[in-house]
């Protein structure tokens, strides 16, 4: 009935496959659910590496320094953008840290955790007050992007904020205007509200008549500071210099939030791994069982068609057809299943392994989804390999006689 020999052979193959729909069913979704945990765990994956490196890059810092012990929560902050606030003494170690050989500039930046019940936004947000004349990582944005700096009421917030230019935002009774907004970058920056340390002193002097509760920020106080290297400086003897000379420190590089994420990554891998594993050993099981019972029923059929003349490649061709085209499908369904579940989860999986997370291009999305479904039905048509080889081993006139 087919024109198109190909055509034909796919509609055999289908057709096959409908004779026995349960036994079929059990093994696509076998394969959806191991193609769906491979694209989502590559899409994890991708997207965590995304996010790292596009924020490493908005943060522009070589290394970050923070009081002794504050190393946890700055982590948590740069990455989930969970609100934290702590402070040090700021002018001597900003002295100190720009007098070491390597240090091309330092700027403070001051946290403040808002109250829950900011006028923008639901829950708690992280408000970094920078230093507009040493700063070098929210200046060069606002210059490029905005072509100037803010005013003294603008603030600059992260992609996730609610607002448009020119809302109000009022933090401990102080309302600023919404000045830009950053490009999404899947990092705890998306969640953080900049403004000028200036305003942040004003903001914390007018609180104690204006807000619910004031804010206290110790003066001359810093919660950061952020250093830029000369280029070829060696991070870690510069780190190790300013913990010698700086007490009561803690010094991060930007390959220690890579690694900490890294390490946050694998531990979620070890436990999606071992499931992924034993479901694609659950899959080929029933693989296996499907088309060594369909060799059987076969058998004879097969036979005929060798008696008739036709060779041993062409009387498998559809029972390997038909395995890859089962693979494919089950692969299509499990990119498709495996993308919108993970959708519905991220923020859950994100938060419970802190994790940054960013989508990463569409068209790399898209070839990780195809290597998906190519690996499905290539696994399908290998596995169906065996018992059509053990087929073509058979003489037509066993193979027609078999019981």
């Amino acid at each position: 009935m087919w024109g198109n020999p190909v055509l034909g052979l796919l509609g055999l193959a289908l057709r096959n496959l409908l004779r026995n729909p349960g036994r079929t069913l059990a093994v696509l979704v076998g394969v959806m659910v191991v193609a769906g945990t491979a694209f989502a765990g590559g899409l994890i994956g991708r997207g965590v590496d995304h996010a790292v490196a596009r924020g490493l890059d908005r943060l522009g810092a070589d290394l970050m320094v923070v009081p002794a012990g504050a190393a946890g929560e700055l982590h948590t902050a740069l990455v989930m953008g969970l609100p934290t606030a702590f402070y040090m003494e700021g002018e001597r170690a900003l002295a100190e840290i720009r007098s070491i050989e390597g240090v091309k500039a330092a700027s403070p930046q001051i946290f403040v955790a808002t109250l829950a019940s900011s006028a923008c936004c639901t829950g708690h947000l992280m408000l970094v007050g920078y230093d507009p004349s040493t700063d070098f990582t929210v200046t060069p944005w606002l210059r490029r992007e905005l072509g100037r700096e803010l005013a003294p009421d603008e603030v600059l917030v992260g992609n996730h904020i609610l607002g448009v230019t020119g809302d109000p935002l009022t933090f401990y009774g102080t309302t600023f205007r919404l000045g830009a907004r950053l490009d999404p970058t899947g990092m705890g920056m998306d969640e953080t509200v900049f403004l000028p340390q200036e305003a942040v002193w004003k903001m914390a002097e007018r609180s104690h008549e204006l807000a619910e509760q004031p804010l206290e920020v110790p003066q001359g106080h810093v919660s950061a500071i952020l250093v830029a290297l000369d280029e070829g400086a060696d991070a870690a003897a510069v780190a190790a210099e300013i913990g010698r000379r700086v007490g009561g420190v803690a010094v991060i590089t930007a390959g220690d939030v890579a690694l900490s994420v890294a390490e946050d990554l694998a531990l979620l891998m070890s436990g999606l791994v071992p499931v992924t594993l034993s479901v694609l050993l659950i899959a080929l099981l029933l693989f296996v069982v499907l088309f060594f019972a369909i060799a059987r029923e076969r058998r004879r059929e097969i036979g005929l068609l060798r008696a008739m003349g036709a060779t041993a490649g062409q009387s498998v061709r559809a029972l390997v057809l038909e395995a890859t085209l089962l693979g494919g499908l089950g692969g299509l369904a499990g990119v498709t299943g495996g993308g919108a579940v993970y959708g519905l989860f991220k923020e859950a999986i994100m938060v419970s392994y802190t994790l940054p997370f960013l989508y990463p291009p569409a068209g790399e999305q898209a070839l990780l989804a195809a290597a998906v479904v190519v690996l499905a039905a290539a696994g399908g048509a290998l596995v169906a390999a065996w018992p059509a080889l053990r087929l073509t081993r058979l003489e037509p006139h066993e193979a027609i006689h078999a019981r």
